[in-house]
């Protein structure tokens, strides 16, 4: 014999319990001639008989479904059992968060302080960052890949919402001499026939057409890094002695070259916001506590 449909059993049981095809139908929130078949087909694979109903119409329980009455009730409640375990693993498994982040942002204070008094109020809750680049995250974000993300720039997702956690400056990652001998904050005419590296369209459409006009429209040339994480950026300025477009706050970073640093810019069109994303309607109790947490701390710092 194979193993027992469950939802035949639940039929069966509901129809000795309430003595009553009509009553028990009612009760599982289906037809009763479909009821009718479920236990006709769980009397094949039986081998016996269950019901009866006499001139009466009323339901008669055979010997054999007497004996057999216990054990399918004990089946169903291992089941539950079976079930609410499983609901509770999930639910403990739910204090795990994958979240995404582009490399570069984990030198960001807001983002930072974020996690660190997230995980302090809530020890029982475990973060796992994941590092890509903005429209990678929100395509891992979509396809559930990963529960939240942090990401850069203005957010054009359809499918998810953003929480703006604070603006931060661009600035130029030059050599040191140059640094020295420049008044700072300096305008972007400075580099006005100059190459500039910045990050690829691709790897975020929308902060890219934020920032390369602004760029463009000072007579800067555009050139591409043709690796985008922080370290790939740091030695491509060394390498090549061209400036790169980099964060600002990334000026005191401890992996920062002694003989490079960041040239602020007298540009405050050259900003971006930093956002903590999820998906749209996403309001499971992980999801919610982190995004909740880091609203409360915007309303603090305010």
């Amino acid at each position: 014999m194979n193993d027992l449909d469950i939802r035949l059993v639940r039929c069966f049981v509901a129809v000795a319990n309430e003595r009553s095809f009509t009553r028990a139908a009612e009760r599982l929130r289906i037809a009763q001639p479909w009821l009718s078949v479920q236990i006709r087909r769980l009397e094949e694979h039986l081998g016996f008989q269950l019901f009866d109903r006499n001139r009466t119409r009323a339901v008669i329980v055979s010997p054999e479904a007497e004996s057999f009455l216990p054990v399918a009730q004990d089946y169903l409640v291992a089941a539950e059992r079976a079930a609410a375990s499983a609901r509770r693993i999930r639910d403990q498994a739910a204090v795990y968060l994958n979240l995404g982040a582009p490399d570069f942002s984990a030198d960001m204070p807001t983002r930072t302080a974020i996690i660190d008094g997230f995980l302090a109020r809530h020890p029982r809750y475990e973060i796992e960052i994941h590092n890509a680049w903005t429209v990678e995250l929100l395509k891992r974000l979509g396809e559930g890949e990963i529960d939240m993300a942090f990401t850069v720039g203005p957010h054009v997702d359809p499918h998810s919402e953003a929480l703006v956690l604070g603006r931060y400056r661009l600035g130029l990652l030059v050599p040191m001499e140059r640094v020295r001998t420049a008044r700072q904050p300096l305008t972007l005419s400075a580099f006005a026939g100059e190459k500039v590296a910045i990050f690829r369209r691709n790897v975020n459409p929308a902060f890219h057409d934020s920032v390369a006009p602004i760029l463009e429209t000072a007579g800067i040339s555009l050139t591409y890094l043709p690796e985008s994480s922080l370290t790939a950026m740091l030695q491509f300025g060394q390498r090549t002695g061209i400036a790169v477009l980099i964060g600002e706050w990334q000026r005191d970073v401890p992996h920062m070259p002694d003989n490079f640093s960041v040239l602020a810019l007298d540009e405050p069109s050259l900003s971006f916001n930093l956002n903590l994303v999820r998906r749209t309607g996403d309001r499971r109790p992980a999801v919610t506590a982190l995004w909740n947490f880091a609203a409360q701390s915007l309303r603090v710092a305010a």
